[in-house]
């Protein structure tokens, strides 16, 4: 697949704000296409497109865990989810599907996620992460809060053996 990748940095936000901004982001950037004089091309190509409804729906991962679990979406051994263990696409997909509704699916344990995002407050095995998912293509965006601490960002790397030497 052919994709346009964007690295995005919002500085002084905390992460509902980024949340915010990823609906604004998506939903502005459907709304300009749809006002353009190439939505002719979109309709053609897709004739049940359907500008996402507002408010996104917020899905924790632990919760994602447990609708997979309540939905009988297994593994390809037979077992479960649990938590702790990254979700493939295919699941992922078949649960997005299944609300049928844009998600940010969020706060994902830390060890399956990179050193340099910053643990949530009210529980230090999560993540400030999000990927939003829609119904149909599933994940098309991916990020996080990152580290500002100096102190935590270089424990990080001596966790991962990475040397801070080029970077400070």
């Amino acid at each position: 697949a052919e994709y346009t990748h964007v690295e995005a940095e919002c500085p002084f936000i905390d992460f509902d704000e980024l949340l915010n901004r990823l609906e604004e982001l998506v939903c502005g950037v459907v709304d300009r296409v749809m006002q353009s004089p190439h939505f002719d091309l979109i309709k053609e190509l897709n004739p049940d497109f359907k500008a996402p409804k507002r408010p996104f729906k917020r899905m924790n991962y632990a919760d994602g865990i447990k609708f997979l679990r309540e939905h009988d979406i297994k593994k390809d051994d037979g077992t479960y989810y649990e938590f702790g263990e990254d979700i493939p696409e295919a699941p992922e997909r078949k649960m997005t599907d299944m609300i049928n509704e844009p998600i940010l699916f969020c706060r994902f344990p830390a060890e399956i996620k990179s050193f340099y995002m910053p643990r949530c407050e009210e529980d230090q095995r999560l993540t400030e992460s999000v990927d939003l998912l829609m119904p149909g293509v599933g994940e098309i965006i991916g990020g996080s809060m990152r580290i500002w601490d100096e102190a935590e960002l270089l424990a990080g790397y001596e966790r991962e053996g990475i040397d801070p030497t080029p970077y400070y």
